[in-house]
């Protein structure tokens, strides 16, 4: 990866050619990254690799026009043309409508989720953590399959109006799958973690590879709303498409779950059970992330729920230049948690009378955005509980259901500690009723 300086030359070249162009504002990126992996399947590594990538990209205004133009070549001549090019595609493009003008000088937050020796793998504790992982697969006759990832990135911006910016983050990451020998039981889970010394590979094993081993022969059930207890996993299938859904313009627009009444938005509403609280952090010390949204804009702790209420919504930098108010600070990470003591999962299952307990759920599509109405299907994990106690596995099932329904005041019962599982920290959740329309060939 290129180190700050050498990052920041480039940007200042590039500025420097698109002025000469005849650009009037002009936005730079600088992007540098080392991928590492290892893939296994059928309780064997199968292939290994590393690649190294350079990502550059210059985005310049002539006359109210946008240009744009990418590459992965730093040498004089080609950033000389690169520049040229964007200035060119501008001058040809039509009146860009939503510009705003680049970012000044700012100051930004350190940036912590970056460790050395993830951008630079061991790889014989690679090798050793795997063969245990396949160990683990081999001693209980199960057949595992996963990757194993570890990747790092350094980005430098700059503007025409004198911002410049450099971030490095890294992330390692271990999914299994895990499937049983009679082709009846499956189980996956997954980790990650910005410090590769803190990927916990024993635990993902021994969680996928206890679900396809209690899984097997799963008994059918009728179609039905049911209570639930969502695993982290689970939560984390679904939660993405309700952060998504976190924009002002397209609440102020009436596209949203989020739009009100007269164009107003649903901010200062209780839609959302009072314990739940979702924020955004880029200094939490389990996710941390660039302290600066995509735009530029420094980030800070910003609350999007708090206490069940809609706090803030995300206002992109043109989007409130029309709403003639501040760009929001975020949202960079989404952390979702109960501003009561969390509830472990057993004591979710001791605490049910009868319903089902989910690990994931898989293919999952959005339906409505109004409601966010989802459907899918649940995957490599689905028990029938009774009296508190998980009685045998069941048929995997379609669901269609609403996450502001699921999150509603009078359904969410419980929420546990959350767990990462980037760009998210999402909890256990049990809910009195999650709505499923039909049974699943899938295991």
């Amino acid at each position: 990866m290129l180190d700050r300086d050498e990052s920041l030359q480039i940007c200042e070249t590039l500025l420097a050619h698109a002025k000469t162009a005849g650009a009037e504002d002009a936005a730079v990126s600088v992007q540098s990254s080392v991928e590492s992996h290892a893939r296994f399947a059928d309780n064997r590594i199968t292939t290994s690799g590393r690649a190294d990538d350079l990502g550059i990209t210059v985005t310049v205004s002539v006359g109210g026009r946008r240009g744009a133009a990418t590459g992965n070549d730093s040498s004089p001549d080609a950033l000389k043309q690169l520049a040229n090019e964007a200035v060119q595609i501008a001058r040809v493009s039509p009146v860009h409508r939503e510009y705003v003008p680049t970012l000044g000088p700012l100051a930004y937050g350190e940036d912590r989720g970056f460790a050395a020796a993830t951008a630079e793998p061991d790889l014989a504790a690679r090798a050793t953590a795997l063969e245990g992982v396949l160990a683990a697969c081999r001693k209980e006759k199960v057949t595992g399959a996963g990757f194993h990832s570890a990747n790092a990135s350094a980005t430098a911006a700059a503007t025409a109006n004198g911002n410049r910016r450099y971030f490095r983050s890294s992330e390692a990451g271990l999914s299994v799958t895990a499937r049983s020998a009679d082709g009846t039981g499956s189980g996956y889970y997954a980790g990650d973690h910005f410090d590769l010394a803190k990927l916990d590979s024993q635990r993902v094993v021994e969680q996928a590879v206890g679900k396809a081993v209690r899984s097997r022969a799963p008994k059918p059930i009728e179609p039905g709303v049911y209570p639930v207890v969502l695993e982290p996993q689970a939560v984390a299938d679904l939660m993405g498409f309700l952060t998504g859904s976190l924009d002002a313009r397209t609440a102020d627009e009436g596209r949203s779950a989020f739009s009100g009444k007269d164009g107003k938005t649903r901010v200062g509403e209780v839609l959302f059970n009072e314990r739940l609280n979702i924020y955004s952090d880029p200094m939490h010390p389990d996710i941390p992330v660039a302290p600066s949204t995509n735009e530029g804009v420094p980030a800070t702790r910003l609350s999007l729920i708090r206490n069940g209420v809609l706090e803030n919504l995300e206002y992109s930098r043109f989007w409130a230049q029309e709403k003639k108010r501040d760009a929001t600070p975020g949202p960079v990470n989404y952390i979702i948690e109960s501003s009561q003591a969390p509830v472990s999962l057993d004591e979710m299952i001791k605490g049910m009378a009868r319903g089902l307990v989910i690990s994931r759920f898989w293919y999952v599509r959005q339906v409505d955005p109004r409601t966010i109405m989802l459907t899918g299907l649940t995957r490599d994990g689905l028990w029938w509980v009774e009296k508190g106690r998980i009685q045998y596995p069941v048929r995997n099932l379609r669901f269609n259901q609403s996450v502001l329904a699921m999150l509603a005041p009078w359904n969410v019962e419980a929420i546990g500690a959350p767990e990462r599982r980037s760009p998210l920290m999402v909890p256990a959740l049990k809910l009195s009723g999650f709505a499923f329309t039909s049974i699943s060939d899938a295991i």
